[in-house]
C-alpha cells in the first residue's frame, strides 16, 4: 500500500513503530529489565502521579502513547525532506534516540517525581525501545512511500 498523503503515512508509520516499541516495553517490564513501561510514562503525564495504575488507567495511557507515537511519525515525515532520504534508517534511529533524550531531559528539568533517580536498567531499556521505534518508523515510512523512478541521463 502506497500512501500519498504525508500526514497519514507518518501517522501510520508512527503507530506501527509504537506498537512494537510497546511490545518491547511490556516484555522488558515482565523480564525485570525496566521499572517503567512506555505506558507508565504516558500515565505519569496524564494522571500526574506515579503508579501503580489500574488496568483502565494503564490501557488508556497505552492508547495515548500510541497516539503520541503516531504524532511523532508525522513530525518525522515532515522533517525528512529537509535532510534527504539517503540513509533513512540511520536518520530514523537518530530521531528515536533524540526524542528519548529530549523527553528524559524535560522530565529532569521539570522534576517529574516518578521519573527521577531511575535505576540504570530503565534508561537502558528505554533507549533500546527508542531505537526500535526509530528504526521501524523509518522502515515503515520507506515502505509506504511511493518510489519515483530515477530520470535517465541523455
Amino acid at each position: 500500500m502506497m500512501e500519498r498523503d504525508r500526514l497519514t503515512r507518518g501517522f501510520y508509520a508512527g503507530l506501527g513503530a509504537g506498537v512494537l516499541q510497546d511490545a518491547w516495553s511490556f516484555l522488558s517490564y515482565a523480564l525485570g529489565l525496566t521499572t517503567l513501561r512506555m505506558a507508565d510514562w504516558s500515565a505519569i503525564v496524564i494522571y500526574g502521579k506515579g503508579g501503580p495504575f489500574s488496568t483502565g488507567e494503564l490501557f488508556f495511557s497505552f492508547i495515548v502513547h500510541l497516539m503520541w507515537c503516531g504524532f511523532l511519525g508525522i513530525v518525522f515525515v515532515y522533517l525528512i525532506p529537509y535532510v534527504t532520504h539517503q540513509h533513512y534508517i540511520l536518520k530514523g534511529l537518530l530521531f528515536g534516540w533524540s526524542v528519548w533524550f529530549f523527553i528524559y531531559g524535560i522530565t529532569l528539568l521539570f522534576k517529574v517525581e516518578p521519573t527521577l533517580n531511575l535505576p540504570l536498567k530503565t534508561p537502558v531499556s528505554d533507549v533500546i525501545g527508542a531505537g526500535i521505534y526509530g528504526l521501524l518508523l523509518a522502515w515503515i515510512v520507506n515502505k509506504l512511500t511511493e518510489k519515483v523512478p530515477p530520470k535517465k541521463a541523455l
